[in-house]
């Protein structure tokens, strides 16, 4: 069951490009989503499915099928994405985006990833990522 529309995500990808401050994004993703817990969720994931599309198509990575996000208690959690909704409509999008464009929403999003961010490290420290296995998103939310 899908949690976000196509139309929604992408009107929320530009606006993740678009330069705006923090505070302003962030309302207006509560806006467009309709509810904060949700908006929460697509600003936390939408980033993270770009950079995995983008990765894995730079080179022979093992993907991650899961995520870690802190309990209720603080605990950190290993969860796989298959229990994220959110991540599968934010996935389908970066997919969409990656093949058919516009090309600046897709790098634009994909340069705020997490995991991005890690792949460029590595790149930078001379390391290969022939045969790499991606560790998993690790995102600072409360699970239920």
């Amino acid at each position: 069951m899908r949690q976000v529309s196509i139309e929604t995500l992408s009107k929320i990808g530009e606006l993740a490009v678009s330069g705006l401050t923090t505070e302003k994004y962030e309302s207006a993703v509560a806006d467009l989503a309709g509810d904060p817990d949700l908006a929460r969720r697509i600003i936390d994931w939408l980033p993270e499915a770009f950079g995995l599309i983008l990765i894995g198509h730079m080179a022979d990575i093992t993907l991650p099928k899961t995520f870690v996000a802190k309990d209720r208690s603080g605990e950190w959690m290993e969860i796989p994405f298959s229990k994220e909704l959110v991540f599968g409509d934010a996935l389908e999008f970066a997919s969409l985006t990656y093949h058919n464009g516009p090309k600046h929403l897709f790098s634009g999003l994909a340069a705020q990833s997490s995991v991005v961010d890690a792949v460029n490290k590595a790149l930078n420290a001379g390391e290969s990522l022939t045969g790499a296995r991606s560790p998993a998103s690790r995102l600072n939310v409360l699970t239920n």
